[in-house]
């Protein structure tokens, strides 16, 4: 009977190992580079290099079929949805919090109203849009604050994408976007659109990006992210960089 317990209790120690090595995650995504874009069938920058690193440190097994690129408010719906879901990047917010288990913080995001640097758009508050049309993801950080600020949903215009904003934008069929700035730029110059022709007109709120998951996954993996994470950002603090990043595409 003893001999029987002991390989039991094996069996078990083999499977929870083999369970540690491989947490079953799926990862949704969206377009939002430098940090996750879609390249020749495969996503690419700075986030999710950062999470290969974690399940390398982890000595978790990354499977590429387990990460989903998708339209920001399907991504964020599915993750909602889906017990073993987490997506990426995700803003820090207090109210996400409540939704989610966050693992960073990972890189820094500031989030405001962007417009043309020709426009004269003085705006001390959100309540001074008036008739100005600000573009929006569903969804999206830059979407949600301006909900929670009480903006009217007929200021706002709703596009699938970043890159969608930034063109909009340019064609002045919008006044404004609500977005993160380090991403608008580069969706910018992947339009071929020179950045320095628009301004930051009103800053919206200064946060980080980070992995988020769904509230049903196991939080001993979210605790273990967490604490590789931190560890790769001080051995390693330079892949955070956009500008590192940058060097190392172009």
């Amino acid at each position: 009977m003893q001999i029987f317990n002991a390989f039991l209790m094996t069996i078990a120690l083999l499977s929870s190992q083999a369970k540690a090595k491989d947490p079953k995650l799926i990862w949704f995504t969206e377009d939002y580079p430098p940090f996750n874009y879609h390249v020749n069938g495969n996503v690419e920058g700075i986030a999710i290099n950062a999470l290969k690193t974690i399940y390398r440190d982890l000595n978790w097994d990354f499977d590429a079929k387990e990460v989903m690129l998708l339209p920001w408010p399907r991504a964020y719906h599915m993750t909602l949805a889906n017990h073993n879901a987490c997506i990426f990047s995700m803003t820090y917010t207090e109210e996400r919090a409540k939704l989610f288990q966050f693992v960073g913080p990972a890189m820094d995001n500031h989030v405001a109203i962007i417009g043309h640097k020709e426009t004269e758009y003085q705006l001390p508050d959100l309540q001074s849009l008036g008739k100005l049309k600000v573009g929006v993801v569903k969804n999206d950080i830059g979407h949600q604050l301006l909900r929670q600020a009480g903006v009217n949903k007929e200021s706002l215009v709703f596009l699938a994408s970043g890159f969608e904003l930034v063109q909009m934008l340019k064609l002045k069929r919008i006044d404004l976007i609500a977005y993160g700035d380090v991403i608008a730029r580069y969706q910018f110059k992947r339009a071929g659109i020179d950045p320095s022709h628009f301004r930051i007109v009103l800053p919206l709120r200064s946060s980080y990006l980070g992995f988020a998951c769904n509230q049903g996954v196991r939080k001993r993996l979210v605790e273990q992210m967490n604490r590789a994470l931190k560890v790769i950002k001080r051995r390693e603090p330079e892949i955070f960089d956009p500008e590192y990043f940058y060097t190392k595409v172009e």
